[in-house]
C-alpha cells in the first residue's frame, strides 16, 4: 500500500483530485479491480480501457490513470500522454524496484529463448541461487508456477512477479524478453545485468513490418544496459557471433561483451561436438577454462543455447564446474524436442518450432538420427505474419520425406486459406509427397497410420501449448496428449 503521489514521482501528469489516497494494487483489467486499486486505462487491439473506467470506479478503484478526459466521479483522475509507458513507471515505484534486488538476465531473439532460460535456471540452481523464470511456458520459482498469458507480461504483472520472488528469497531472475514487450515498453524500469541475443530470423512481421524494425526492437534490451546501475552485479551483453545481426547490437552496447559461436574461436565455443540420440557431447571452451560436457539435449541449435547460458552464467560469476553441472542435469524443456515412443517402432517428436528457421533446425537435428523416413505435421498461426507461411512450407518440403499441412491456431482466419499460403512454399519444392488435412488430430492420426518402424513423426508448431485458438472459441488441445493417446490405438 502506497500513497498515490509516491508512485507518480517523476511522471509528467495532470492530477485531478487528492494525491494522498492510499493505493493497494495496480490493475489494467476492470474485472480485476479490488478496493483502493489504481486502474490504468490501456488501449489494446480489441479493447480500450477508457471505456471501462466507470466499471473500475464502481468496483472500488481509488484512482484512474488515463489519456482522455473521461468521467471518474469520486476518485482521483491522473491524465498522462501514454498510459502504457506510465504503467511501467508507477509499477516500478509501487513494487519498490524489485529488479534492483535480483541478478537479472534478459534473453531476446527469435528462437532459443525458452530453452536458454531453462538452462540458466539449471546452472543458477547448481550455483545455489534460487531463480525465478518468466517466459513462454510459465512464470515460476522452484516448484511454484503460474501459466504465462504472454512471453513477457505487462509491466504491472511483471513487477508484481519480481516483487513476489524477492519476498520468497530468490537471488536471480531469468526473463524471456519478446520484441513486442521491448517495443511496447513493458520492461522499462527493469535493471538487467546480463542481456542475451540468441538469433534473428523472420517472425512477427505482422507487428514490426520489416526485419530492420524487428531488429531495432530487439536492440532496445541492450541499449538499456548501463554501468551506472546502483546494483553491484556485473553488466554484460552476450551475443551470438554466428548471427550477422550481432554486430549491429554490438555497435550500441556500452558494457562488456561476451561472444559465443558453435565451432570457430570466440569467448565461448565448442570442440569435438558429437550429437546423437543420447544428446550432445563436446568440450566447452571459455575465458575461465575448458571442460568436457555431456549435454542431454539434441541438436546443434541446443548446443548454441547451452553456450549462451554458459556465457550468461560466467558473466555473473558462476564457477565453471557449476556451469557444467547445470548443463548436464537438464532433463528437457516442455514442448521442445519431446519424444514419445510408439509400440510400432516409430518415434514421435513434439516441438514448438513455428518459424522456418526453427523448423529447419529441428528437422536437421532429427535427420542426423538417420530415421528411415521423417514425417512432418505442422501448420501456421492465424492473425500472424503471413509472409513466413510459404517459407515454412518450403522448409518442411525440403527436409521431410512426407509433409502433412494442418491447422495450428487459426484464430479469426479461415484455416483453409492459411494452409493455401503454406502450400505455395511446399509446391516450390515438390508437387507430391504432401497432404493437407485441416483437422489437427486427423492429421496426426494420418501421420501415424503411414509411419513405419524406424520413422520419426515430427509434430511442430504448438509444443507445450494445451489449447487451440479457433475463430469463435478456444478448445483443449495438446499435441503430446493427443500423440500419447493415438500411438496406443494406431495399430
Amino acid at each position: 500500500m502506497k500513497p498515490l503521489h509516491t508512485i507518480l514521482q517523476g511522471l509528467p501528469c495532470d492530477v485531478d483530485g487528492p494525491s494522498d489516497v492510499m493505493i493497494t494494487d495496480i490493475v489494467f483489467d476492470s474485472r480485476k479491480v479490488t478496493p483502493s486499486a489504481l486502474f490504468v486505462a490501456l488501449r489494446g487491439a480489441h479493447q480500450d480501457g477508457h471505456a471501462h473506467v466507470s466499471a473500475a470506479v464502481k468496483a472500488g478503484a481509488k484512482a484512474v490513470l488515463v489519456e482522455e478526459n473521461v468521467a471518474a466521479d469520486g476518485v482521483t483522475r491522473v491524465r498522462v500522454a501514454d498510459t502504457l509507458k506510465a504503467l511501467s513507471h508507477v509499477s516500478v515505484l509501487f513494487w519498490d524496484h524489485p529488479s534492483g534486488k535480483l541478478r537479472m538476465v534478459g534473453i531476446t531473439g527469435t528462437n532459443g529463448k525458452t530453452t536458454t532460460s531453462y538452462l540458466i535456471e539449471s546452472i543458477f540452481s547448481a550455483a545455489g541461487w534460487p531463480t525465478g523464470v518468466m517466459g513462454t511456458i510459465n512464470y515460476r520459482l522452484g516448484d511454484t508456477s503460474t501459466p504465462a498469458p504472454n512471453t513477457t507480461p505487462f509491466a504491472s504483472e511483471l513487477q508484481r512477479f519480481l516483487s513476489s520472488i524477492v519476498d520468497k528469497g530468490a537471488k536471480a531472475c531469468v526473463m524471456e524478453v519478446s520484441s513486442h514487450a521491448l517495443e511496447l515498453g513493458r520492461v522499462e524500469g527493469v535493471d538487467f545485468d546480463t542481456a542475451i541475443f540468441t538469433n534473428l530470423t523472420q517472425d512477427h512481421l505482422d507487428f514490426h513490418k520489416t526485419m530492420e524494425a524487428y531488429a531495432a526492437a530487439k536492440t532496445k534490451l541492450f541499449s538499456s544496459l548501463t554501468m551506472k546501475s546502483p546494483k553491484e552485479y556485473p553488466k554484460c551483453a552476450v551475443l551470438n557471433a554466428d548471427d550477422p545481426w550481432s554486430e549491429k547490437i554490438a555497435s550500441i552496447v556500452k558494457v562488456p561483451i561476451l561472444r559465443y559461436r558453435l565451432h570457430a574461436s570466440a569467448d565461448f565455443y565448442t570442440k569435438g561436438l558429437v550429437c546423437d540420440a543420447m544428446g550432445s557431447r563436446f568440450e566447452l571452451h571459455t575465458p575461465v577454462g575448458h571442460r568436457p560436457v555431456n549435454f542431454p539435449l539434441l541438436g546443434d541449435y541446443n548446443v548454441m543455447n547451452a553456450l549462451a547460458a554458459a556465457a550468461a552464467a560466467v558473466s555473473q560469476g558462476v564457477a565453471l564446474d557449476a556451469v557444467v553441472k547445470g548443463l548436464e542435469k537438464i532433463h528437457g524443456v516442455p514442448g521442445r524436442m519431446e519424444s514419445i515412443s510408439s509400440p510400432r517402432g516409430f518415434t514421435v517428436v513434439v516441438d514448438y518450432a513455428h518459424t522456418d528457421d526453427a523448423l529447419r533446425q529441428v528437422m536437421t537435428a532429427l535427420k542426423k538420427l538417420k530415421p528411415k523416413h521423417l514425417i512432418t505435421v505442422f501448420g501456421c498461426g492465424g492473425d500472424r505474419d503471413r509472409t513466413k507461411r510459404p517459407l515454412m512450407g518450403e522448409a518442411a518440403a525440403q527436409l521431410s520425406d512426407e509433409v502433412i499441412v494442418t491447422s495450428d491456431n487459426p484464430r479469426s482466419e479461415d484455416p483453409a486459406k492459411i494452409t493455401l499460403d503454406v502450400e505455395v512454399g511446399v509446391r516450390r519444392i515438390r508437387t507430391e509427397g504432401y497432404q493437407i488435412i485441416l483437422d489437427r488430430e486427423s492429421a496426426i492420426k494420418q501421420a501415424f497410420s503411414i509411419a513405419q518402424a524406424g520413422d520419426i513423426v515430427l509434430l511442430a508448431g504448438k509444443g507445450h501449448e494445451n489449447y487451440q485458438i479457433l475463430k469463435d472459441r478456444t478448445i483443449p488441445f495438446d499435441d503430446r496428449e493427443v500423440a500419447r493417446r493415438l500411438v496406443k490405438t494406431s495399430g
